[in-house]
C-alpha cells in the first residue's frame, strides 16, 4: 500500500496516517467533529472521540490490511480525515466486494468549497482503479446536509441500520447505508 502524499489538487492533498502523526487525530477531530455532531451525544461526542480516535484506536485502524488513513489537507493546514476499507462487501450487494468509504470528517470552515467533492472523487477513482463495481459508506439519518451531498454525487439510500452506542440520544441512532455503482 502506498505510503506517499496524495496531491489532489493545488490546494488539497491527502498525507498518510502514521505511528508518527497518529497523536494529531484526536486534536483534529476535536475540531471537525462537535460543530457537526455534538447533539448526537449526551457528553458532546467526547466518550465517541477519545474512544475512536485516542493513539491506540488510530494505531489499530492502521493494522488493518488495505485500509488507507489519510489527513486531509487543504491549503496546506489539516482539516479532516478520509479513511477507505478497500475490499469491504456491501451487505446491500453481497455478489459485490465493494470499496467503503468508512470515515470522512472535514471541518465546517470547508464547507462549500469544493473539498468534500474532490475527496469523493479521490474515492471513486480509487474505486476504479481497485476494478470495483461499487463503492458504500453509512450515515447519520438525521443528517440531511450530508446524505444530500451524497445523493448529489451519486449515491443512493439502500439500507438501514441502527447504533448501539449508549452514550448516543436513542433518536439519533440510526444510520443509512448509501451505495454508488461504478
Amino acid at each position: 500500500m502506498r505510503k506517499e502524499n496524495r496531491i489532489l489538487s493545488p490546494s488539497l492533498s491527502l498525507e498518510p496516517v502514521t505511528e508518527d502523526n497518529a497523536a494529531t487525530i484526536l486534536p483534529l477531530m476535536q475540531a471537525c467533529y462537535p460543530p457537526v455532531y455534538a447533539h448526537l451525544w449526551a457528553d458532546g461526542g467526547e466518550w465517541y472521540l477519545r474512544e475512536t480516535y485516542c493513539v491506540e484506536a488510530v494505531l489499530k485502524d492502521l493494522a488493518e490490511i488495505e485500509a488507507p488513513y489519510w489527513i486531509v489537507k487543504w491549503k496546506g493546514n489539516p482539516v479532516g480525515i478520509l479513511r477507505w476499507r478497500r475490499h469491504k462487501p456491501c451487505v446491500d450487494y453481497p455478489d459485490k466486494v465493494g470499496l467503503k468509504l468508512h470515515r470522512i470528517y472535514l471541518h465546517p470552515s470547508t464547507h462549500g468549497q469544493g473539498v468534500g467533492r474532490q475527496l469523493m472523487a479521490a474515492t471513486d477513482a480509487e474505486a476504479r482503479y481497485l476494478g470495483k463495481a461499487l463503492v458504500w459508506l453509512e450515515a447519520m439519518d438525521t443528517q440531511q446536509a450530508a446524505q444530500g451531498f451524497y445523493e448529489k454525487m451519486g449515491y443512493r439510500v439502500t439500507g438501514t441500520l441502527r447504533l448501539s452506542f449508549s452514550r448516543m440520544h436513542e433518536k439519533y441512532r440510526g444510520m443509512v447505508r448509501m451505495t454508488k455503482l461504478l
